[in-house]
């Protein structure tokens, strides 16, 4: 087989990786070899892999390709996959359809040469889903043309997950599966908590873009780190909560990741909670004839929302009745009541400073509108009697929020005389 292939004298692939090659050499004949060419062994210096640049007809591909790739070589984890879902809905995707009809030769689909999972189908696609997809779909009524391929060898979880981010970034894929996909090279601890406490549906995977159901890595993260932060304040802090970022490294979670005690009772508590609100909110605006707007159902999901609920948390962990105000707010009102009050957070604003294109609270995630939302959940467990969100309490935890931040930047201020 070596006949068929050239390998640079500055180059030293393992036995491993000459294995696999002779391997896949001797399963597919690409287009270059049935012409009497020779293919090149690429070595890509940034994530230290090994790759051929050919050619394979469409039937084989859709054949042998798996759409499912995952991380660990492991069938039972299939569902979270490194690729996007695919999307037959969306116009690009049926104008890729249009052109693999006409006999289109698309390039470039990224691939594993892999057998230790799936072995019949050994092609593992990190990149061009969509396109393989559009092969199959019109593949009985254009013919078989060939296309291109980038097939890598023997990779390790942190190449594919490298291969797969560099791929999609490269088709300005979303932020949320570029999260999703560094967070399952990290581990398993953060999806699992959330199958724990009823975030995840069971074998469900983080959503990859904004959803109305189900949280994002972002969102969770947002949780995890919160907690932490609220846990680790005093009563006398100015306290801000924050948003993890999206889309690339966050030092933030980086830290707390490395001191989360996963199992701890309270912390999985917290979880549970937030389920709860996040669900009874949905049910709520979704059940009703007025106002049943998708914005007011996912409140819960609101990233100022998510780090000021969570902030709360940690907080009131030193005491526990107030923590127990906060938890009861799912039972602070009836059908068709939301536990948000969603259109009273909309309303709520701070004449005189507030803009006309402010939307209320909970709908931006700039450090002032978490801030505010914190003391909404600060002053509704604390301060009034009756434990219910009201637009009249929105309006007072802002004043109150901004006289805080006065002070805070005052006391700056004066502490640099």
């Amino acid at each position: 087989m070596s006949d068929f292939y050239i390998v640079s004298p500055q180059l030293n692939p393992s036995g491993e990786i000459m294995r696999i090659i002779e391997d896949f050499l001797k399963n597919f004949m690409p287009f270059e070899i049935s012409t009497g060419a020779k293919l090149v062994l690429h070595f890509d210096k940034k994530s230290g892999a090994y790759y051929f640049i050919c050619h394979l007809d469409g039937q084989t591909l859709v054949t042998k390709c798996d759409l499912e790739a995952s991380l660990d070589n492991d069938d039972e984890d299939e569902i979270y996959k490194l690729n996007r879902d695919i999307t037959e809905d969306k116009s690009a995707y049926k104008l890729m359809e249009k052109d693999a009809l006409a006999g289109r030769s698309f390039e470039d689909l990224v691939i594993e040469y892999d057998t230790s999972y799936r072995e019949q189908k050994p092609l593992k696609i990190y990149g061009g889903q969509h396109r393989i997809q559009a092969i199959r779909n019109t593949l009985s009524n254009s013919g078989s043309s060939f296309h291109g391929i980038r097939v890598y060898f023997s990779l390790s979880r942190e190449q594919k997950v490298e291969i797969a981010t560099v791929n999609n970034t490269s088709i300005a894929v979303p932020n949320d599966l570029i999260d999703r996909m560094r967070e399952q090279l990290l581990g398993t601890e953060l999806r699992d908590w959330c199958h724990a406490v009823g975030l995840l549906e069971s074998g469900e995977d983080f959503s990859d873009k904004r959803s109305h159901v189900v949280p994002t890595v972002r969102i969770a993260r947002t949780l995890i780190v919160n907690y932490y932060k609220g846990l680790d304040s005093s009563d006398e802090d100015f306290h801000q909560p924050i948003v993890c970022k999206s889309g690339g490294i966050d030092e933030d979670y980086d830290r707390v990741r490395g001191r989360a005690n996963w199992s701890d009772a309270n912390l999985l508590e917290m979880g549970r909670q937030f389920a709860r609100l996040h669900q009874l909110q949905r049910e709520r605006v979704n059940e009703r004839e007025q106002e049943s707007y998708a914005e007011f159902a996912r409140k819960a999901l609101s990233l100022s929302v998510v780090g000021s609920w969570a902030y709360a948390v940690g907080l009131f962990q030193k005491n526990r009745e107030y923590l127990s105000y906060h938890y009861s707010l799912p039972d602070s009102v009836s059908p068709p009541a939301d536990p948000l009050n969603a259109k009273a957070l909309s309303e709520a604003r701070l004449k005189g400073v507030d803009k006309d294109t402010y939307r209320g609270l909970g709908t931006r995630s700039d450090p002032n509108e978490l801030g505010r939302m914190l003391e909404v959940f600060i002053v509704l467990a604390t301060r009034t009697t009756k434990k219910r969100i009201t637009k009249q309490l929105a309006n007072a935890a802002i004043q109150s929020y901004e006289a805080k931040r006065a002070t805070h930047l005052a006391d700056k201020a004066l502490g640099k005389l």
